[in-house]
């Protein structure tokens, strides 16, 4: 029989999705004129099969390699068999591999222009982080800077020629984010609203969407990317309310003007003076929602993808350490497949990424390291709410 041994690859696969068709590499070293038939790889829960190619590896010798699908497998330690034809017609398996194969848990960090000014410097922290942890920004963009004379036109370029370099380095996903402020709204041909509010401000920023009906919202919403088409941008996929305030009317109106995702969703609570409209639960997962219920799973042709992992704003590397145990309590026990998929979400925002928050942001990406797909160790990938959405659509 020959003498066989099976090579280290990925200890980490996820179950194929809408996303990634993941298959598992697998590689075996063998003599090449030790092999009296064609090897193969099976694995052995599926009883899936391929046949292995020849290659000759410099530093490790002769190799046999393919790639095995992974479809029907379920999470767990998986075991790949390598088999080889005997002369009297019997297969043998000559080694073995194992590796986990785990549901994915996608993580999304989300970026809002909240329609004020951002510095350089907190941009330049926020790249900063994005580049230390390559973790990729779902950024929501904010038309508002385009309609107020409070944000300069210079600024406004600055963070627009930003986000866009960003986004080209592949780094990112530009999406929409809307607030009320009265000088948008006006712009948009809608009449301002300065109340309910959660603030008390009177410029409409603090005003949820909630308070328009759908037809405003969608006059809202096609007014905001037609601001950005006009100045270059993509045209957005992805859309959040300001204040996470949105519920069935205004996701009516998300959905008719195109949108693949919404971000609104949060668990239920307070939010300033007002009452969230959310009624979701703490770990609420990505869902379709009903034309008439927000919370409800309906026929809505758009994905929910509700904030469930915190928001960053005015925390420190201590302070975030709550967040932190909430997020990691959401996640398997680390080195452990994932039984059901999931995904957490959480805020930031550009313009209020100073020192302190940055270092909380950056020690809640090293709490995430030992779950990463990418460093080998586990089932988490980050993602965007694009690529949450294509996920979900299979």
């Amino acid at each position: 029989m020959p003498v066989a041994q099976a090579m280290g690859g990925r200890r980490w696969y996820t179950v194929p999705d809408g996303l990634i068709q993941e298959k598992a590499l697998v590689a075996v070293a063998m003599a090449a004129d030790a092999l009296p038939g064609q090897p193969r790889a099976r694995l052995r829960e599926t009883g899936a099969t391929v046949p292995l190619s020849f290659i000759v590896a410099p530093r490790v010798g002769n190799q046999w390699s393919g790639s095995l699908d992974l479809a029907g497998a379920a999470p767990g330690e998986q075991t790949v068999d390598f088999l080889v034809r005997m002369r009297d017609g019997s297969d043998r398996v000559v080694a073995s591999s194992k590796f986990f194969l785990s549901q994915p848990i996608y993580v999304v960090w989300t970026l809002d222009f909240e329609g004020d000014a951002a510095s350089n410097e907190t941009l330049d922290n926020t790249y900063a982080i994005n580049r230390t942890y390559f973790a990729p920004m779902t950024i929501m963009w904010n038309p508002r800077v385009w309609t107020t004379t409070e944000v300069s036109r210079e600024r406004a370029d600055v963070m627009r020629q930003w986000t866009m370099n960003v986004a080209a380095a592949g780094n990112a996903e530009i999406a929409l984010h809307i607030h009320a402020w009265t000088d948008f709204v006006r712009a948009a041909g809608v009449t301002p609203r300065t109340a309910p509010s959660w603030a008390g401000r009177g410029d409409g920023y603090d005003v949820p969407l909630t308070a328009f009906d759908e037809s405003e919202t969608k006059r809202l919403i096609d007014h905001a990317v037609r601001l950005m088409t006009d100045h270059g941008m993509p045209k957005p996929t992805s859309f959040r309310a300001g204040g996470l305030f949105a519920n069935a009317a205004n996701l009516r109106a998300v959905a008719a003007a195109g949108f693949t995702a919404d971000t609104s969703a949060t668990p239920a609570g307070p939010f300033g003076s007002l009452t969230l409209p959310w009624t979701l639960p703490k770990d609420a997962q990505p869902y379709r929602p009903s034309r008439t219920d927000a919370n409800a799973a309906g026929d809505l042709p758009m994905l929910e993808v509700p904030n469930n992992a915190g928001n960053t704003y005015g925390l420190t590397s201590f302070s975030i350490q709550r967040v932190i145990n909430d997020d990691l309590a959401m996640l398997p026990p680390v080195g452990t497949p994932s039984a059901v998929r999931r995904a957490l979400t959480f805020v930031s925002h550009p313009a209020t990424i100073d020192a302190p928050e940055r270092a909380a942001i950056e020690k809640l990406f090293q709490a995430l390291e030992p779950y990463r797909w990418d460093r080998d160790k586990g089932p988490l990938r980050f993602v965007t709410i694009a690529q949450v959405a294509a996920a979900y659509a299979r």
